[in-house]
């Protein structure tokens, strides 16, 4: 934490969805006294895409969207590019003038139209490349079909589903001062990350989520693994499923990973299938990238030697 000029940090374990190490380090703002621990909210940035995801295929499961549904303004690119962050638009956090320390709120379709107006990365369901805008279009389409707001499809089909109490939009929408940890940096406004990295949660309620995300209390993985084929992504040696994870390895196991930023804060977590093991860590810190201190952890919990230790 010392090295990576992280304030306060809050981690957690668990086996088969049974905690077994909840704590959190450090100060929950840069400077302050008042220590994190556990139960400390902190803004959770692309971890959300996950939630995003089981909406989206929720809302398939009962036919309210298809996988073959157009994008919301893109009729060339439907739900399952999206999914798999192989829709080809162009993502809306690297267009020219864009700021993730923006203060003021912007419209999310107005994000949107900015990216479709921006020449395409490549041809929907070409290949894959990361791009926010995917899940941003997802968002937007879901909204769209289910002709509720965002915020209410989540809380009804997952977050009081869950009783995850713990999450929401990211503050001050819904988390005392108190509870919430401050960024290193300034926040920018929650819009920008509309269904792809505007919650806000804890180590407990992700570690429940998780628990149900890959136990099956949400979505049959045999589902998921039979319609979403996985794609890889550049650079090789990661590849991305359709439920906002990536799937990796960690001394030679397979996982899937999602890696969390927004202004002020960096996050992962981390599920080794095999062994039943979720991982969660949550920082106040920008930019931080936390594998190599979740492959750190993951190896004690299981014993192994880290070979890059």
């Amino acid at each position: 934490m010392h090295d990576r000029s992280i304030p306060g940090l809050a981690l957690g374990i668990a086996r088969e969805g049974r905690p077994l190490y909840m704590r959190g380090y450090g100060v929950m703002r840069p400077g302050g006294r008042a220590r994190v621990r556990s139960t400390t909210i902190f803004s959770i940035g692309s971890l959300t895409k996950s939630f995003t995801s089981a909406a989206t295929l929720l809302a398939i499961r009962s036919g309210a969207l298809a996988f073959s549904t157009p994008l919301l303004g893109d009729p060339a690119a439907n739900v399952r590019d999206a999914l798999a962050m192989a829709a080809g638009i162009a993502d809306y956090a690297n267009l020219p003038g864009f700021s993730s320390e923006r203060r003021e709120p912007i419209a999310p379709l107005a994000l949107y139209d900015a990216a479709l107006r921006a020449p395409r990365a490549f041809s929907a369901g070409a290949r894959g490349g990361y791009s926010n805008s995917d899940y941003l279009a997802l968002a937007l389409t879901l909204q769209n079909v289910e002709h509720r707001p965002y915020e209410r499809i989540l809380q009804r089909t997952l977050l009081a589903l869950l009783h995850l109490r713990a999450t929401a939009v990211a503050w001050p929408a819904f988390a005392p001062p108190a509870t919430y940890a401050r960024g290193n940096v300034p926040a920018g406004s929650p819009t920008l990350g509309f269904g792809v990295a505007d919650l806000a949660s804890n180590v407990p309620d992700l570690l429940r989520w998780y628990a149900a995300f890959f136990g099956g209390k949400i979505l049959s993985r045999d589902w998921l693994a039979a319609t979403l084929p996985p794609v890889a992504l550049p650079g090789g040696g990661e590849s991305a499923y359709g439920d906002g994870l990536v799937a990796a390895r960690f001394f030679g196991r397979s996982v899937w990973l999602v890696r969390g930023y927004v202004a002020g804060y960096s996050s992962i977590a981390v599920h080794l299938r095999r062994d039943r093991l979720d991982l969660v860590i949550l920082t106040n810190a920008d930019r931080v990238d936390l594998t190599p201190l979740a492959r750190s952890i993951v190896a004690r919990a299981l014993d192994i030697r880290d070979p890059l230790r």
